[in-house]
């Protein structure tokens, strides 16, 4: 197996949850962090680096997001029964349901992490896509690969991480506004990243034909990545609010559910 080097000053993508935010900020990422899958019961795919890209972030953001949502869900199963049902019987109107409280605490929202590298790192090629090993390829071609560094990726390595467009309760009430656009076209970029993965469709051809209608290649929200800034995220009265970080986890993850259904991609 070969391994191409990306140079100091190379930019990279990792995707993840915002939950994993401040570990990240602690202590950096793992040097062997896993990459979520969805085949086979939603497999986690293992790992010998750190799995890095572009469009293949936001897959590895979307596996990580479906996977604990699913798992919380199926964890509060009663309580979050109650919570659709007051949904659709009020639209646009917040439940009052303080149960929801300790719920929405462990749940998170899919995030992206832009990484300068400080020094040159050995990649390796993602097999998915490259089974004979080429890593240049690998990153050439698909932009994506596992960076192999003994000591992982330092905080301070991050520059700035992306999140989708968070909806409050007027937004939903008021049908497709801007607003719920946004985060749905948010959405559509995590199922590029399946689309890629499932298709094998390359991640050039897809980000140019998504700049191309909406003018970007991103989420369409950023921050800084430090510690006050952290702070300002999750003080957002959509993150900090239960209901309403419950209510932006759901409607996340009914867009890629029916965005991945016009793909024929299952996600489970």
């Amino acid at each position: 197996m070969s391994e191409f080097i990306l140079t100091a000053g190379t930019v990279v993508k990792f995707g993840t949850i915002s939950t994993a935010l401040y570990p990240i900020l602690r202590n950096g990422i793992a040097p062997n962090t896993p990459r979520e899958g969805f085949q086979e019961g939603r497999e986690t795919l293992p790992s010998n680096g750190i799995y890095v890209g572009e469009l293949m972030a936001y897959f590895s953001a979307c596996g990580a997001f479906c996977n604990a949502t699913s798992t919380l869900h199926a964890a509060n199963e009663t309580v979050m029964s109650r919570f659709v049902q007051l949904l659709q019987g009020a639209h646009g109107e917040k439940p009052v349901m303080p149960e929801l409280e300790d719920i929405a605490a462990q749940a998170g929202l899919p995030v992206i992490l832009e990484i300068v590298l400080e020094e040159d790192c050995a990649l390796q090629a993602d097999d998915q896509f490259i089974p004979d090993g080429n890593a240049e390829k690998s990153w050439k071609l698909w932009r994506s690969g596992t960076l192999t560094r003994a000591g992982g990726i330092p905080a301070s390595w991050i520059r700035k991480f992306y999140f989708p467009r968070l909806l409050d309760y007027r937004d939903v009430g008021n049908g497709r506004n801007t607003r719920l656009l946004e985060q749905t076209t948010d959405s559509a970029l995590m199922v590029g990243g399946l689309m890629q993965s499932w298709h094998k469709d390359t991640p050039g051809d897809l980000l140019l034909a998504f700049k191309k209608q909406y003018g970007r290649i991103n989420f369409s929200q950023s921050s800084a990545f430090d510690e006050t800034a952290l702070e300002r995220f999750f003080n957002l009265s959509a993150m900090l609010d239960p209901a309403t970080r419950l209510l932006n986890q759901m409607t996340i993850w009914q867009d890629i559910d029916a965005l991945a259904k016009k793909q024929e991609i299952p996600l489970g």
